[in-house]
C-alpha cells in the first residue's frame, strides 16, 4: 500500500484580504489571468529563497533533496508548494515522505526518527513554537519574506484592479 501524497502548502492567511478577495472575485476572466500572471513571479521568488535555505538544514542533503520539490502555484495569491509524490531520492522515496521530518525533525524514539540500527532519518525536532515547531529552512524562510511578499501582492493587486476599472 502506497503512502498518501504529502505536501506543504505555503499561501497566505486571508481573513484580513476578504473585502480585497471579493473585489478579485468580481473582475472578469482577462483580469483574473492578469492577476495570476503578475502573482507568479512573486511565488517564483519564494520558491528560489525556500531552496536556497535547505543547505540551513541539520540534513542538508536530505533537505536538497526535497527542495527539488519546492513549485512556484499560478493562483491570485503568492503560493508554493513542496513536496508531494515526485520521487527525488535513490531508494525510490518521494518528496512528500521526507518533507515534514526534513522541515521539523522528529523525536529520537519515534517510529520515523530513526533508522533500525540506530542512525538517525531525520534531523532532531527543531524548536518548540506555540503548538507547533519553528521548522529548519521552510518555515523560517517563508516568514522572513513575508513582508516583501505581501507589499508585492498588494501592489499586484493594486495594479490589477485599476485597470480593470478603467476597462
Amino acid at each position: 500500500m502506497g503512502m498518501a501524497k504529502q505536501s506543504i502548502n505555503i499561501k497566505a492567511d486571508t481573513t484580513q484580504y476578504r473585502g480585497l478577495l471579493k473585489a478579485l472575485n468580481e473582475m472578469d476572466k482577462d483580469a483574473k489571468g492578469q492577476l495570476k500572471n503578475d502573482v507568479k513571479p512573486i511565488a517564483a521568488m519564494m520558491a528560489k529563497e525556500i531552496k536556497a535555505a535547505a543547505p540551513q538544514d541539520p540534513f542538508s542533503r536530505q533537505a536538497q533533496m526535497v527542495a527539488k520539490s519546492v513549485r512556484a502555484q499560478k493562483d491570485r495569491m503568492p503560493y508554493v508548494a513542496v513536496g508531494g509524490a515526485r520521487k527525488v531520492f535513490r531508494n525510490g522515496a518521494t518528496a512528500g515522505e521526507a518533507v515534514f521530518g526534513s522541515e521539523f525533525g522528529a523525536n529520537p524514539g519515534s517510529k520515523g526518527g530513526s533508522f533500525p540500527n540506530g542512525g538517525r532519518r531525520f534531523p532532531y525536532r527543531s524548536a518548540a513554537k506555540g503548538a507547533g515547531n519553528l521548522g529548519y529552512w521552510i518555515f523560517p524562510t517563508a516568514k522572513r519574506l513575508q513582508p516583501e511578499i505581501r507589499k508585492m501582492w498588494q501592489d499586484a493587486c493594486n495594479k490589477v484592479l485599476d485597470n480593470w476599472k478603467r476597462g
